[in-house]
């Protein structure tokens, strides 16, 4: 046992010595082999510490050396469990509370889903309330594997599930089965999405409407979904379609028809431009969303700031069992903000605008498209304050979309 552990076990005792010879009491007690520690001395006081044990020896000692001792601090089991006997209600009281916490936390009290798109997360709880996973069941009665494979076989859109535990929540992962897409047999033409110049057709099914070099129009038919008629074969002529009497048989059209096509789009940029910063003030706002009710925990000013921006954090409990009510809380932060002017140069205004523009034709054209060519052209305005871009980019795309037929 170390000294430091045996001295609070036994408890310790902070003593102040006073008289006109403190030093004679100090003797007296290396005399008895009673040990003193922690010395220092204040004016003419002296102060020590002694085991709880010992402070009962020193009454003789007091006497014969002509010294007071009065008793300033103590520490050590003794005096804590002395304490805790005084209060025993409260001790017994948290000991309850980390008990019944203990037991709380051998429960299931939240079922959450998660990975499901297409199913619904209900179906999935209510196939899982059947085996037992239910909000107030004990951990150590669930079956896992058994729920796990329940919701297989249940719910034949899911692939995978797995059961996992955080504390008193359980998850359910999903992962739902990718299902191929049924093909609409339906009559179609291949219209165009948009204009351009023919530059590539390949008709799979159905008849060319255009070939390469033709400009066409949104909307113009492309390939058309009519099945061609093709005469018997001999070995001197090969097929050939011929004139067709009989009403033409309709077929959903497919193909690959690209096109050059052009796009687009302007940029523009200030060379006094205004700048918005955070001054670092701020207020808040909390409300607290209880089934149709709203309480206001805490109120903001209206207008907190003369100029501010908000930031809205939606929290929101997990729904108890059955329960249709919900509890959420929407804490909205308003940040002061203050303005000023700053002026740029020309070149980097029109960088400004340039990029601006650049990133508005991109999020017009099709992620396969090809690009061939851009064009940037810086325009001329009456504003002196005032720089405007104009980007044009060529591309060649596939313009082909399916139209259904009216029959």
């Amino acid at each position: 046992m170390t000294p430091k552990l045996k001295k609070y076990i036994n408890g310790s005792v902070k003593i102040c010595i006073r008289g006109a010879m403190p030093e004679k009491f100090i003797n007296l007690c290396v005399a008895e082999q009673i040990y003193l520690w922690g010395l220092s001395k204040e004016n003419e006081d002296i102060y020590a510490w002694i085991e709880l044990g010992d402070f009962y020896r020193i009454r003789p000692l007091v006497r014969r050396s002509g010294t007071r001792v009065t008793v300033k601090a103590y520490r050590g089991w003794p005096f804590f469990s002395k304490k805790i006997w005084r209060r025993k209600m409260l001790v017994l009281g948290a000991i309850m509370c980390l008990i019944t916490i203990q037991i709380l936390a051998s429960y299931i009290w939240f079922i959450d889903v998660v990975g499901t798109k297409a199913t619904s997360p209900l179906k999935i709880s209510a196939v899982a309330q059947e085996f037992g996973l239910k909000p107030g069941v004990l951990k150590d009665t669930i079956q896992s594997k058994k729920i796990e494979n329940a919701i297989l076989i249940a719910i034949p859109e899911v692939s995978w599930v797995s059961i996992n535990f955080t504390g008193t929540r359980v998850v359910i992962e999903v992962v739902e089965k990718t299902l191929p897409k049924q093909d609409d047999k339906a009559p179609a033409n291949i219209v165009s999405d948009r204009d351009g110049i023919i530059t590539e057709i390949i008709a799979l099914a159905g008849q060319p409407a255009v070939k390469k070099g033709d400009t066409v129009r949104k909307g113009d038919i492309l390939i058309k979904g009519v099945a061609p008629v093709i005469t018997p074969t001999t070995p001197d002529q090969p097929a050939q379609p011929v004139p067709q009497t009989a009403p033409a048989q309709l077929v959903k059209a497919s193909g690959i028809v690209k096109a050059r096509v052009w796009y687009e789009s302007y940029g523009e940029a200030a060379l006094q431009q205004t700048i918005k910063e955070r001054t670092g003030r701020q207020e808040m706002e909390v409300l607290l969303h209880l089934g149709g009710y709203e309480m206001a925990l805490k109120r903001a000013p209206q207008p907190p700031f003369e100029l501010y921006e908000s930031e809205i954090t939606h929290k929101r409990l997990p729904q108890w069992r059955n329960s249709q009510l919900f509890v959420e809380s929407t804490i909205q932060v308003y940040h002061e903000l203050q303005a000023f002017s700053q002026e740029i140069s020309i070149e980097q205004a029109r960088d400004e605008a340039k990029a601006r523009a650049l990133q508005s034709v991109q999020q017009i054209i099709p992620e396969s498209a090809q690009i061939l060519a851009r064009n940037i052209e810086i325009l001329k305005l009456n504003e002196p304050n005032l720089v405007r871009i104009k980007v044009g980019v060529e591309t060649v795309e596939d313009i082909g979309i399916s139209q259904m037929i009216s029959q």
